[in-house]
């Protein structure tokens, strides 16, 4: 699990989220990605709607391997990151999380 000082709080959460932000926006297939640069160390975050799924353990499961995820392959990387899930990404794998991780890593970082 990713440490609570690399988490993004709820204040940070609603900054990236307002509609005059300063950020980039990527979609890939599991997750929609808000990026807004810093100078600071990485900060991620991750919002699951009950629409996604209505049981609370499917989606701590998602939170899990997406911050596992996060936690091994960009740990490193500066900025405010705030994924938002997909409903296909309940049956995924954290194969398909790591490819989906380095997709965005590609599109934005590189």
């Amino acid at each position: 699990m990713l440490a609570k000082s690399s988490r993004l709080n709820r204040v940070e959460i609603n900054l990236l989220r307002d509609p005059g932000r300063k950020g980039k926006i990527i979609q890939g297939s599991f997750f929609g990605l808000i990026f807004k640069e810093s100078s600071q160390s990485g900060k991620f975050g991750v919002i699951i709607s009950n629409k996604i799924s209505p049981k609370a353990v499917e989606r701590n499961r998602i939170k899990r391997l997406l911050y596992r995820t996060v936690e091994d392959k960009m740990a490193d990387e500066t900025g405010f990151f705030l994924f938002l899930a997909k409903r296909n990404c309940v049956n995924a794998g954290l194969e398909e999380f790591e490819k989906e991780v380095k997709f965005f890593q590609d599109n934005i970082i590189g």
